[in-house]
């Protein structure tokens, strides 16, 4: 394309049919670049359009990512609400059986001791009522009463 193109030099200047055949080389040439053009151009609006396109279609992904983001942090925070309402209600329902859980032993423990109370009381009595059958029984070793089953031979 950077050819010098000289042309033969004839009586009234240049050789015209060199001239001409140079022009319809350029002219030639030049179409082609501009059908060339025309394509380069045809291939950028193209290109534009994809990009364009692709532009839209990131743009609207870049919002759905950003409304999913909030749905699941709207998600996560209900959930963390939730399970924190739950820790509560199992906390309080803990703290309720605990108390019912400690005033049953408490009533247990009382009823221990009453009947430990009842039981000490009961030994009391009996160790006074066997301290008396002893006195009573001391009465009756003192005592010597004949072996009614004793031949009478041994009597004597």
């Amino acid at each position: 394309m950077n050819e010098l193109r000289r042309f033969n030099l004839v009586a009234n200047g240049y050789d015209c049919y060199q001239v001409n055949s140079e022009i319809d080389r350029l002219e030639y040439l030049i179409q082609e670049l501009n059908q060339r053009i025309l394509i380069y151009q045809n291939q950028i609006e193209t290109v534009n359009n994809q990009f364009a396109m692709i532009k839209k279609r990131y743009q609207l992904l870049v919002s759905e990512l950003s409304m999913r983001e909030k749905q699941a942090d709207d998600v996560a925070r209900l959930a963390l609400r939730e399970a924190n309402s739950m820790i509560d209600e199992a906390r309080y329902n803990a703290d309720s059986i605990i108390e019912e859980a400690i005033l049953e032993v408490q009533q247990y423990v009382d009823t221990v001791k009453e009947y430990n109370q009842a039981s000490l009381e009961a030994k009391k009595q009996l160790t006074e009522a066997v301290q008396q059958l002893m006195e009573k029984l001391k009465i009756y070793d003192e005592i010597q009463l004949p072996d009614p089953f004793a031949q009478p031979e041994e009597l004597e």
